[in-house]
């Protein structure tokens, strides 16, 4: 029995030292391989010996392709940025650009404490993260490029400038086509960000004050047709403050005294720092580590007339056209991209309108006054909880300027559109809202409250519906506008009854070399490599949504371009079932991204309800509204 004891006890010892010896010797094979990058990390702890191993390998390539390529021009350059010959990137490739490198393979040489790891990369790896890399600053201008076309301008300086942030730590110069010229976005986005720039014009249009306040409403265009969005930030006597979302062309400043020099100073956002680091662990490494261009053009100072006797401030006539940026010799010949012209489908409006108007300016002296209750007649029990909540638990709610409703009838509803209203909250974000009140018929009482969508997006979807019948259009858009309502308004109750109690929530997040949040739920496979896709129920999603309404001062969804279809679901009766694929931007005080929200209705019912919820992170291998019709079955 000893002796039995001791054989084993000698085979575990050989086999652990045979081990050992082959683990160590496939260590020295993968030193030795030329087709490898690799390095020993160690730490106290093995998180701090893989970021130490990591950290070594990334400098490995960035010295390699410094050796190799990094600051050499071998053709001309052209007057657009592009050259006549082969060229290498000369942006700068330093360690931090690696945050995206995937199957960085490790084993652990000595536990805790005192911690020792080996870790490895393929140099394949290397080549295919590039591509990729190549592939999102594409993705990023052909973005852009779409934003420009539909004037939401600061979609389009968001895309542009990350296209340019990438190209400055990519390997291989990118070429993306402008006016059918291809371009060095390295060299050629700079410019196009300061050309869009200059090609906006701003103007103020009346100011009203007491004194001590000052409420100054601008015009904002970009070749001279209203933008659909921009970001901005203002002096408001004593700081920039915002930022502000400019919507549909309108945005007022709030101004705490006169301005100094008669000007008023404006500064455009074209960063989105922010939002880059919440979206993209390679976008967070850049901006957090690199030296980040200034665009110098993107300061403008708006010229007014200033009455020190009267405390009042007018437009200056000599700039009643409206001011724009600078603009220099060396991108004034960038053309712009081509606007989209869309003819908007004519609504029937309510002619005798009287009554319903009498009761929207008693509802404007509420707003002004932050009086709810003055006009609790007006309103059913439901559409007064959703104005005493919009007014009292909704940031700082005030009307901007004077109104011009339209009224419309639709779906059993009279519709009063639209009250332009400012919303601004503790940490200077402001945003520019059109709110629809909807009546009931036979009442003449406001039923509900809602955000509207904007003008992009409420004419994608009628475009869309331009075949369906009216009551179709309007079940559709109302659905969309109640929706990103009820973020607004943090109606979790109004959520719980809109998703089907089997709904399928799915949530995409892009796979990068750093932890990814955890997010709960399953895991499905929907051949996407880059992007892992979760399975939520019903129950897990609505616990989270609790989680963020309570902690987050708002949430504010703009919803934008969108692709709308009516289809064939066997579950559903023929000609109810809806998917909508649209852009949805997200802004909360702690967290802000952008992507594509994609939702399957039934709209059988008075309220629709939704069958599956999918929510993808950015446009590059998301799957279109056709391939998810084709990949889920309904």
């Amino acid at each position: 029995m000893l002796a039995f004891r001791l054989q084993r006890l000698i085979f575990i010892y050989i086999c652990t030292f045979l081990g050992f010896y082959v683990h160590a010797q496939n260590i020295e094979d993968i030193k030795n391989d030329s087709r490898y990058y690799c390095a020993e990390g160690s730490g106290t702890t093995l998180e701090e010996a893989e970021s130490n191993a990591l950290a070594q390998i990334s400098r490995q390539i960035a010295v390699s392709i410094s050796t190799q390529s990094q600051e050499t021009d071998r053709g001309e350059r052209n007057s657009d940025g592009s050259v006549s010959s082969s060229y290498i990137q000369e942006g700068s490739v330093a360690s931090y650009s690696f945050a995206s490198l995937q199957n960085v393979r490790m084993t652990v040489l000595k536990g805790e404490p005192n911690a020792k790891v080996f870790r490895w990369v393929a140099k394949t790896e290397v080549d295919k993260m590039f591509e990729e890399r190549k592939k999102k600053i594409l993705d990023f201008v052909a973005t852009g490029k779409v934003a420009e076309e539909n004037l939401q301008i600061d979609d389009a300086l968001r895309n542009y400038y990350w296209a340019f942030m990438l190209a400055k730590v990519n390997r291989d110069a990118v070429y993306a086509d402008f006016n059918g010229k291809p371009s060095n976005c390295l060299t050629f986005l700079p410019l196009k960000i300061k050309s869009v720039l200059s090609r906006i014009k701003v103007s103020l249009v009346d100011c009203t004050g007491d004194g001590f306040r000052y409420l100054a409403r601008m015009r904002f265009t970009y070749n001279d047709r209203d933008v659909a969005s921009l970001q901005l930030r203002y002096f408001d006597g004593q700081s920039f403050i915002g930022p502000l979302i400019v919507r549909d062309g309108e945005g007022e400043l709030d101004l705490v005294s006169l301005p100094v020099g008669n000007k008023i100073g404006i500064r455009y956002e074209y960063s989105f720092r922010k939002e880059a680091e919440n979206l993209d662990a390679e976008l967070r490494a850049i901006f957090d580590k690199s030296t980040v261009l200034p665009i110098e053009n993107a300061l403008v100072e708006v010229p007014v007339k200033v009455n020190q006797k009267q405390k009042s401030i007018k437009p200056d006539k000599k700039f009643e056209e409206g001011v724009t940026a600078s603009v220099s010799a060396e991108y004034a010949d960038i053309q712009p991209e081509k606007v989209e012209m869309r003819k908007r489908i004519p609504v029937t409006t309510v002619q005798n309108n009287e009554d319903y108007l009498s009761v929207l300016q008693n509802v404007e002296n509420a707003i002004k006054t932050g009086s709810p209750q003055d006009v609790y007649s007006s309103f059913t029990t439901e559409g007064y909880k959703m104005f005493e909540t919009l007014i009292n638990k909704t940031g700082k709610v005030s009307v901007v300027g004077k109104q011009n409703y339209e009224f419309i009838e639709a779906n059993g509803q009279i519709l009063g559109r639209f009250c332009k209203v400012k919303i601004r909250f503790k940490n200077g974000q402001t945003f520019m809202d059109n709110i629809v009140f909807r009546f009931n018929k036979e009442s003449g009482k406001i039923q509900s409250i809602a955000f509207a969508l904007t003008k992009k997006a409420e004419d994608d979807i009628f475009n869309a519906a331009s075949s369906w019948t009216e009551i179709s259009r309007y079940t559709i858009l109302q659905f969309m506008e109640d929706y990103q309502t009820a973020y607004a308004l943090k109606r979790l109750d109004y959520i719980e009854k809109i998703f089907s109690d089997d709904a399928l929530i799915i949530t995409g997040t892009v796979l990068t070399s750093v932890s990814s949040p955890e997010i709960e739920g399953t895991q499905i496979n929907l051949k996407r490599d880059n992007i892992r896709y979760t399975k939520q129920s019903k129950q897990q999603y609505l616990a989270k949504l609790r989680r963020h309404f309570n902690e987050r001062e708002y949430i504010h969804l703009i919803f934008e371009h969108n692709v709308t279809q009516m289809i064939n679901a066997p579950r559903l009766p023929v000609g109810t079932a809806f998917a909508i694929q649209i852009n949805q931007i997200y802004n909360s005080p702690v967290y802000s991204d952008k992507g594509f929200l994609t939702l399957v209705l039934d709209a059988s019912k008075k309220l629709p309800l939704i069958h599956i919820r999918m929510w993808q992170p950015e446009k590059s291998d998301m799957l279109s509204l056709s391939e998810f019709i084709n990949e889920l079955e309904f």
